[in-house]
């Protein structure tokens, strides 16, 4: 049994950020050999985010679990070289240039290909790689506000971003599976491609499913309209928030009145139906926020249960790690670096039973392997040397 799905696969990632490291974190999970192409001298930008920890932060480990860190400046002509050395032989290429800036660099897939006919090269950029926003920066919060996803999550009249990047989160997600996609389809035809991620068409994809409905003649989704007639947000006593999501049998509805000890509103003609519902859904919300005001959350969370209503605490981040079902997924799980120490982090979310994703190695040191890596392609111990002072690595 091999120890990993993308066991013998190699991916050179230069991207920084969260994106591109999150794909590449994703694909390392499974066993891919992930070396990641930082600049010598402060290396990804993710790594100063929190200047507590001095280039090696919390957010920085978990996008960069199982990678090796090299030192390259690409500006530099023997930079590229170098780069060049290690795409020869590579299966995949990651990086989130602005395109004109790749054509700078001369990293287009259009060469590389020449050089290895077998490469996939995933290119993930703000708006991708034509069109007229091809030029300009983008990043999540930007992705998510033009996409229409922001309008979903805010108050218009007093925007706010959400806390998370969503978009950035599911470019890195899709490209992934775009590159294991490519990657079967290489088994077939003996031939790698270019794939093209934008985080502009990752925030409407990501919302598809919301907006169906507009884009055949329907009423566009809103936070208004969402949660109309089956999803209510409540408060306890003690004003703790917590999720009810129904279905849209009338079973559901009757056992949610069960739990919250409203039989009398079982038969109501009011609430009859699941349009009933949705119409009268700001009536209900009034009736269930002024009943369960009056108990404690956890006191209406049994009941709820009891009931088989799906039902959830809004729990902040500390609680979640309190939860009896994360703590029985062994959430959060550890890796240790020799100098720098433990990490707690999630992980996979994906459970294969065969090939388990894996923490291989933790996240490097800037330029940790740069040696080890360049010694794979032959350099010896004096051109290592001649590259530290030119200042290549």
């Amino acid at each position: 049994m091999i120890s990993g799905a993308l066991e013998g696969t190699v991916c050179i990632d230069v991207s920084g950020h969260v994106a591109g490291p999150y794909a590449g974190s994703l694909l390392g999970d499974l066993g891919c050999e992930v070396i990641k192409v930082e600049l010598p001298n402060g290396g990804d930008t993710h790594r100063g985010r929190n200047p507590k920890y001095e280039g090696y932060g919390p957010s920085f480990r978990v996008l960069n679990r199982n990678k090796k860190s090299v030192t390259l400046d690409l500006r530099r002509k023997r930079g590229r070289e170098v780069l060049l050395k290690l795409l020869t032989t590579a299966d995949i290429f990651l990086e989130n240039f602005r395109p004109p800036t790749r054509t700078k660099l001369d990293l287009d897939y259009e060469e590389l290909a020449k050089l290895n006919p077998k490469l996939i090269h995933c290119s993930i950029s703000g708006y991708g790689q034509s069109g007229p926003y091809r030029d300009k920066p983008g990043f999540d919060t930007i992705g998510q506000a033009m996409g229409g996803m922001m309008s979903l999550v805010t108050d218009l009249d007093d925007p706010k971003v959400a806390g998370v990047s969503f978009v950035d989160h599911a470019a890195g997600i899709f490209s992934a599976h775009g590159i294991m996609a490519a990657l079967l389809a290489r088994a077939k035809t003996g031939r790698g491609q270019f794939i093209d991620v934008s985080l502009l068409q990752v925030s409407i994809a990501f919302i598809e499913s919301h907006v169906a409905d507009y884009l055949n003649g329907g009423e566009a989704v809103s936070r208004e309209n969402f949660p109309k007639g089956r999803i209510y947000s409540l408060l306890d006593c003690d004003r703790k928030p917590f999720m009810v999501h129904l279905s849209g049998h009338n079973e559901a509805w009757e056992g949610l009145l069960k739990a919250a000890e409203l039989d009398q509103l079982i038969g109501d003609p009011r609430f009859a139906t699941r349009k009933h519902r949705t119409d009268c859904h700001d009536e209900i919300v009034k009736i269930l926020r002024q009943q369960f005001s009056t108990k404690a959350r956890d006191y209406w969370l049994l009941r709820l249960d009891a009931n088989h209503i799906p039902n959830a605490p809004i729990n902040t981040i500390p609680e979640v790690f309190d939860n009896p079902q994360i703590q029985y997924m062994k959430i959060p799980k550890q890796i240790t670096h020799p100098k720098m120490g433990k990490t707690n982090l999630i992980g996979s979310p994906i459970n294969l039973s065969d090939t388990p994703p894996k923490f291989y190695c933790p996240a490097p040191l800037l330029g940790e392997h740069t040696e080890e890596v360049l010694n794979r392609l032959g350099y010896d111990e004096g051109a290592i040397r001649q590259l530290r002072t030119e200042g290549v690595i």
